[in-house]
Parts: C-alpha cells; sequence; structure tokens
C-alpha cells in the first residue's frame, strides 16, 4: 500500500461525510417544508423518500436521469478541472441532438450502424461548440462565461426553429421530428421502461473522462493548470491550449448527451426544448463531486433518487414540485462552502481525536 493511500482515504471519509451530513440537512429542511405546505406531510414526504422504487417503470425514470445527469456532471467536471467556468454544456446537448437526429433521419438511421454515427457526429458537433467559446477566451480574451451562455440561447434558438421550420413533418403542427428508425434508438434494459443503454454509455464516459484525467500526459498538465496555472506557465505548459482542448473535450461529452437525450426511449426523436433544463443541472453534480468523475455516478444517483421522488411527490401529493429546489439549493451551499459541524473540535478534543490538525492540514492545502 503507498503512503498516499491513508491520506486517500481519509480524504473519501472526509468528503463522504460532508456529502451525507449535507443531504441529511437538506432532507430535514425539506421535511419541515412539506409540514408547512402539506395537509399529509407523512405521505408526502414517504413519497419523496420512496417512490422511485415502487414500480419498474419509476425505477426506469430514476436510472435515466442518472445516466444523463452522469454525462452532464463529467463535461462541467472537465472546464471545472481547468478553472474554467464554461455554462455552455446546454448548448452544446442541443447541437449534439440536432446532428444526431439528422444521421437518425437519414438512410444511415436504419442501419446496424446507426446508433455509434449517430453519436459519433453528436460527439463531433458538440466538441466544435464547446471550442469556440474557449478559443474566443484564448484569441481575444471573451469571458468564457458569457460567451458560453450567449452560445447555450443561440443553439437553444435555432435547434427549436430548425424543428418547427423545416424538421417537423409537414402540416402536423408538431414541435417534433418523426421518430427514428428503431435501429437509431437506444435498445431497453428493461423492457417497457426507460432503463436503456444510456446508463452503459454514462459509465463508460465516466471511466474515459478518469482516464484521460489521472492516465495521460494531457490530463496531468490540464489539473497543473487548473491548480497552479503560473507553475505550468513556468514549467513550459501552453494554458491556453489545455483552456481550449478541455473545453473541446467536455464539449463533445454535451454534444454525447445530446444524442443519449434524443435517442433514449423517452424520446426517439427531436422535439423542441427536449432537455428540460436538466443539462444545467450538471453543475451541481460537479461541484457535489468536487470535479471528480469517479465521484459523478455516484453523486448522480442521489441526487437522479430525490428529483425523482420530488417529481413524483408533486404528482401524487399535494406539495409543489418545486421542493426539489429547496433541497438542490442546501446541497450546493452546504457541500460547496465545506462547513464542518458545529462542536466538530472541542468533541475531538475530548476523546482525544486530531481534528485540529486535519484542520491545519486542509488548511495548508
Amino acid at each position: 500500500m503507498s503512503a498516499s493511500s491513508p491520506s486517500r482515504l481519509a480524504t473519501f471519509s472526509r468528503e463522504a461525510g460532508r456529502a451525507i451530513t449535507a443531504l441529511a440537512i437538506a432532507l430535514l429542511v425539506a421535511w419541515l417544508v412539506i409540514l408547512a405546505t402539506s395537509t399529509d406531510p407523512a405521505k408526502a414526504f414517504r413519497t419523496l423518500l420512496t417512490a422511485p422504487l415502487t414500480s419498474s417503470r419509476t425505477i426506469g425514470l430514476w436510472i435515466d436521469d442518472v445516466a444523463k445527469l452522469t454525462l452532464t456532471g463529467l463535461a462541467f467536471s472537465l472546464v471545472f478541472q481547468a478553472r474554467q467556468f464554461s455554462m455552455g454544456v446546454q448548448g452544446q446537448v442541443y447541437v449534439g441532438g440536432l446532428f444526431a437526429a439528422l444521421v437518425a433521419l437519414s438512410p444511415i438511421g436504419a442501419t446496424p450502424l446507426a446508433i455509434p454515427l449517430t453519436m459519433a457526429a453528436a460527439m463531433l458537433a458538440g466538441a466544435a461548440y464547446g471550442f469556440i467559446p474557449g478559443y474566443a477566451k484564448a484569441r481575444f480574451g471573451a469571458s468564457e462565461i458569457v460567451s458560453s451562455l450567449m452560445l447555450n440561447y443561440i443553439a437553444i434558438l435555432v435547434v427549436n426553429y430548425l424543428i418547427r421550420a423545416h424538421l417537423a413533418p409537414a402540416g402536423t403542427g408538431q414541435l417534433m421530428t418523426a421518430k427514428f428508425p428503431p435501429n437509431s434508438i437506444l435498445p431497453a434494459i428493461i423492457a417497457g421502461t426507460r432503463f436503456d443503454l444510456g446508463i452503459v454509455i454514462a459509465l463508460v464516459a465516466t471511466l474515459l473522462v478518469w482516464f484521460l484525467l489521472y492516465r495521460t500526459n494531457w490530463g496531468l498538465k490540464l489539473r497543473l493548470v487548473g491548480h497552479n496555472p503560473g507553475f505550468a506557465e513556468y514549467a513550459g505548459i501552453r494554458s491556453s491550449f489545455i483552456m481550449v482542448s478541455a473545453m473541446t473535450v467536455a464539449g463533445a461529452f454535451g454534444g454525447l448527451l445530446g444524442a443519449v437525450f434524443v435517442q433514449g426511449r423517452a424520446f426517439g426523436n427531436l422535439a423542441q426544448n427536449f432537455d428540460g433544463n436538466l443539462a444545467f443541472e450538471g453543475i451541481l453534480i460537479a461541484i457535489v463531486a468536487r470535479s471528480r468523475p469517479l465521484a459523478v455516478p455516484i453523486v448522480a444517483l442521489a441526487y437522479g433518487y430525490l428529483r425523482q421522488g420530488a417529481q413524483l411527490m408533486g404528482i401524487r401529493t399535494d406539495v409543489p414540485m418545486e421542493m426539489i429546489s429547496v433541497v438542490q439549493a442546501i446541497i450546493i451551499l452546504l457541500v460547496a462552502s465545506s462547513f464542518t459541524l458545529p462542536g466538530r473540535k472541542l468533541l475531538a478534543r475530548l476523546t482525544g481525536g486530531s481534528a485540529p490538525a486535519v484542520a491545519t492540514a486542509e488548511a495548508a492545502k
């Protein structure tokens, strides 16, 4: 066992404890809000906690969310690792979904190569769309936050226009394309549910991002630029290239998410506003996972469960679905602020623990 193993274990335990405590506090606040707004708070809270497991259909809804949240969390994690704050994943999802749909609706869509080719097209489109704000910052000093947000609006509006004006079946008044051929739709893992190949794609993407970040020279340079850009420049690393390439690779995963959206069992076509703002929720996933790719699916699993539980609670009880926003905001505040529970140091001193030493080590980082 390497000398760093205990340190890694301590870091994992500390982060896991912080996340679990944040979740417990968020659920406590959720209970208080439910208590104040529901005529049957016990039923509402029980629905929040158990509804996603009540049937194969609700399990499929949960896992479908987990797959999409994992992919968007990975895309945001890549740019956050480089200490960039590009918000362009949503736009990349739309252009990725558009190009996946164009391939699916072409003669290729009926062939056995439909799924890999649609996803390749989506990833290339997303990568190109991710490259734009990265290049604009490196070449012209443009803010990646502003440029990526504006590109989101452009992508959403253009894709919605193309669907309405050119891609929807003529004379139907529909705001979506025709159904894709069966070969272009992700096969179901559990028949009759949304539990499809998307979750496998998300897990493979997680391993790929981990490999890129921790087993390649490019990943080492990206993390070095993110942690200490001054030293990276001194060491001869081209920070601008790393920044642009990180946004480009993140864009590819955003485009892949677009393909998973439109080719999944939930859609099987390209519809207006198809992402339902879920792509933007990857910011929460990346923050709670601390931009660590292997932690992203775990966070997505927990958050996806709460998300589905809140939606089902809104349908089955008198508590509004906006409840999830309360839980989401509290988790972000607690986890992102690196909080500690009151009295922790006093308890450690009374029991002979080493909380002050841990705090000193954390402060030295």
